[in-house]
């Protein structure tokens, strides 16, 4: 099939800390098809919290990944998370964008607990706040400016332009509303290996963000601690529930444990929000990230929370050729493809 690409093409390129993906995606009159998509895991030791530690090592992984399926687009869009991204909510007295474009950085030194020369600061008006009249609300983005620094040194280095920067909340919250509709409260819950964001959707407007210190490797950590086995041997009991180390009994007991306490964890920003707004309530909660597929986590979150439970699904509003995607393996990674799909519409020029 031939794809005609416009001069503000761009690949999206998800750097995680255990896998990078992309994703090529062309655009047509009245949809999307996907044409190109892969992943290749890295080593731990690469990218911590969102942070590059090996750029030389990185470089070489995106290389061979996008070598080896032909991709010759120079620009990419990339996300950053981790503990130097700081997303915050905020109400302010209405003024216009250019008011308080000269008042940011004054007004982020209250939320940012950062240096504020040493981060890279931006914000999008979300429109009037219903609570407070005479007042707007506001998302404030403040990233470290030497994290993004080693991320496009470290693209420049193998010949990619970084065209785009987002904020993975952003990217997730973009890729939802491109393929889901209706007027439902939703919760996305992305369960990164460090960090969870949640964020609260209604019409297309985030209602609430919020990050949790609770990740995927917190499990991985506690089936290491309880067997005898190195961290790359967890990640694959965790994944697969099966191995010669530990019993399924033992098994079962952990992941119970641990998915439990998840889910008490994301049930109190949750039950917040619904004590703070009456009557709002949250219809279903859908689930991202690498550890989503983890045999029970919907089940769990659905008992303990209290609120319908699924699987994000970004394919499902895309063309694609079954014979050079099988379905199995799209369902199987589409929760961990959400960043990178949602990377892959944006376009060259986007702010």
């Amino acid at each position: 099939m031939f794809f005609r690409r416009k001069k503000n093409h761009l690949i999206g390129l998800d750097l995680g800390s255990h896998t990078i993906k992309f994703c090529e995606l062309v655009e047509k009159k009245r949809s999307w098809t996907l044409k190109k998509f892969g992943f290749k895991k890295i080593p731990r030791e690469v990218i911590q919290e969102g942070i590059v530690k090996d750029p030389e090592v990185l470089s070489k992984e995106i290389q061979f990944l996008l070598k080896r399926h032909d991709v010759t687009e120079r620009n990419v869009a990339i996300s950053v998370s981790g503990f130097s991204v700081i997303v915050k909510r905020i109400t302010m007295p209405n003024m216009t964008e250019a008011e308080l474009r000269s008042r940011i950085n004054y007004e982020a030194e209250q939320y940012i607990p950062f240096d504020i020369n040493d981060v890279n600061l931006d914000f999008q008006i979300l429109g009037d706040a219903s609570t407070k009249p005479d007042h707007m609300n506001i998302v404030l983005v403040a990233a470290k400016k030497d994290m993004v620094s080693d991320y496009i040194t470290t693209l420049n280095a193998i010949g990619l332009n970084a065209a785009v920067i987002d904020v993975d909340c952003f990217t997730l919250q973009n890729i939802f509303t491109h393929n889901y509709s209706g007027e439902e409260t939703i919760a996305l819950i992305d369960i990164g290996a460090s960090k969870t964001n949640i964020n609260i959707i209604q019409n297309k407007q985030s209602l609430l963000l919020k990050d949790i210190s609770v990740g995927g490797e917190s499990l991985t950590q506690d089936i290491v601690n309880r067997v005898d086995c190195d961290f790359e041997e967890a990640e694959e009991i965790k994944q697969t529930g099966e191995s010669d180390l530990i019993s399924q009994e033992e098994y079962l007991d952990i992941k119970t444990s641990t998915l439990t306490y998840w889910a008490s964890e994301f049930k109190r920003p949750l039950d917040s929000f619904i004590s703070a707004n009456p009557g709002q309530g949250i219809n279903k909660i859908i689930v991202s990230g690498g550890s989503a597929n983890i045999d029970g986590l919907l089940q769990t979150l659905t008992e303990e929370i209290k609120i319908p439970t699924e699987l994000f699904n970004p394919f499902q509003k895309f063309e694609m050729e079954p014979s050079v995607f099988d379905p199995a393996f799209i369902r199987r990674v589409a929760p961990q493809a959400c960043v990178c799909m949602g990377l892959g519409i944006r376009k060259v020029g986007d702010k």
